[in-house]
C-alpha cells in the first residue's frame, strides 16, 4: 500500500504577486517574455505563471500546466529529503 504524503506549500496572493516577482528581480523578465518554465521550457507570462520553488539556492518559475506543477512539487520534495541529515 503507498504511504500517504503532505507537502507544505506557501501561497502568495494575486495583490502581491508583483512585489515578490519585482523584489526577486523576475518582474520585468516575465513581462518581456524572457522567462521559461524550469520544467517544460514554455515562455511564461503573469497569465500562465503557475509557481515559483527554490531549488539548490535559485527560484526557480514554473507554468500553470498540471504536469509542471506536480514536477515542481516532486523536486521540491526530493530536494527537502536530501537535505535531512
Amino acid at each position: 500500500m503507498a504511504r500517504a504524503t503532505s507537502t507544505i506549500i506557501k501561497a502568495i496572493h494575486d495583490s502581491d504577486l508583483e512585489k515578490v516577482l519585482r523584489k526577486l528581480g523576475l518582474y520585468e523578465g516575465l513581462t518581456r517574455g524572457e522567462l521559461r518554465c524550469a520544467i517544460c521550457n514554455r515562455t511564461l507570462t503573469l497569465e500562465n505563471l503557475g509557481g515559483l520553488y527554490r531549488e539548490n539556492g535559485e527560484v526557480k518559475l514554473v507554468c500553470n500546466r498540471i504536469e509542471c506543477l506536480v514536477e515542481a512539487a516532486e523536486r521540491v520534495r526530493h530536494n527537502r529529503r536530501s537535505h535531512i541529515y
